[in-house]
């Protein structure tokens, strides 16, 4: 990884393609069986918790000198035996993360079709290529987040217009006053995706700072949150929660049909095929995320260096933790959620309360 700079709207579209990864796979189902009906509503009530982590990132790093990331805000805040102890935990984490993803992504292949290949081909082409992004220019990264993000965003806007049609209001309707509390529940799924953005801050390092940073993420997070409510809005919509709650991948159920009479039809092949760029986008961050990690815990000269290791890591992690897919469910839907809860909030609170309480000893 270079240590060449990189805007925040490039990190942005970095987190963003990624997110869209774990959004369709965890939000459509965890909302519907936390909340039914009421359940889009659950990314507009996380909204403002997901502000104020923003926020708190930002205040965390705003008194360091450009260069400065989260890995690299650990021993400045904790010292350097406290600094290494919290690097070591988050890059354990964050390879048990990669792992279980590497996994998942390549489950998702044989579920949506590609069934001509065992799952661990998937996980080594998609390990393969996230080490050769890795391997290279962070900035070069940056240029393909942006535009596998314009391409994510006009293909999930084609698929929710074209699935709007096929709305039934009775799967949305009637939301009471007493269904809030459930939608309040829901909101843990949402959060949970945080801690796959999380990770985006470690990348922070190699920020080029500008003013406006802070007002550009903040938008940017209002926006994730309203697209994922629509996105919910919709997928409850065509679906139902009931539905929703009992199949695998409702996203890819949601998009099977769609089409244009006469200009187009049946376009999930096409989705399908697209969101293997938000798969590359999500396991190359956290590859990178980890390298950045590596870099600062072992003081290694260059990020890239930890590279292959990583990689070969949760390669093994991927084959040798997870022995099928019920295993793989079974620690997402726990583990993984309490984890990414955790290091998604739990870290940057921690580690900004530390420097607020040591003053300008820090």
């Amino acid at each position: 990884m270079s240590e060449t700079p990189i805007a925040m709207r490039q990190l942005l579209s970095v987190i963003f393609a990624a997110l869209l990864s774990p959004a369709i796979r965890v939000l459509p189902g965890g909302v519907a069986q936390a909340a039914g009906e009421a359940g889009w509503l659950a990314p507009l009530l996380a909204l403002p918790i997901a502000l104020a982590l923003c926020w708190v990132l930002f205040k965390l790093l705003a008194p360091f000198p450009p260069g400065t990331g989260l890995a690299e805000a650990c021993p400045l805040v904790l010292g350097k035996t406290g600094g290494k102890l919290v690097l070591s935990l988050c890059l354990l984490w964050g390879l048990l993360q990669l792992s279980v993803t590497v996994r998942m992504c390549g489950q998702r292949f044989l579920i949506t079709g590609y069934r001509n290949r065992p799952v661990l081909f998937y996980m080594i082409v998609l390990l393969a290529v996230a080490l050769w992004m890795a391997r290279g220019k962070l900035a070069a990264f940056g240029r393909a987040g942006e535009v596998f993000h314009a391409i994510l965003a006009v293909t999930l806007g084609v698929v929710l217009l074209l699935a709007a049609f096929r709305m039934e209001p009775e799967n949305l309707l009637p939301i009471w006053v007493e269904d809030l509390p459930a939608a309040g529940a829901a909101v843990v799924p949402v959060l949970s995706l945080l801690g796959y953005a999380v990770p985006g801050a470690f990348l922070a390092g190699c920020l080029k700072r500008e003013d406006k940073d802070r007002s550009r993420a903040l938008r940017w997070t209002a926006w994730l949150c309203l697209l994922l409510s629509v996105l919910l809005l919709v997928a409850l919509g065509c679906l139902g929660p009931d539905l929703i709650s009992r199949v695998e991948q409702p996203f890819f159920v949601m998009v099977k049909g769609i089409g244009v009479r006469g200009a187009f039809q049946r376009v999930e092949s096409v989705v399908m095929a697209l969101w293997v760029l938000s798969d590359l986008m999500l396991i190359g961050m956290l590859v990178l995320a980890a390298c950045a990690v590596s870099k600062v815990l072992f003081g290694l000269k260059r990020a890239q260096s930890a590279a292959l290791p990583v990689t070969a890591v949760a390669l093994a992690g991927s084959i040798f933790l997870f022995h099928d897919a019920f295993a793989v469910e079974r620690f997402a839907d726990g583990a993984l959620t309490a984890g990414n809860l955790a290091f998604g909030l739990g870290l940057p609170l921690f580690l900004l309360a530390v420097r607020k309480m040591r003053g300008k000893r820090v």
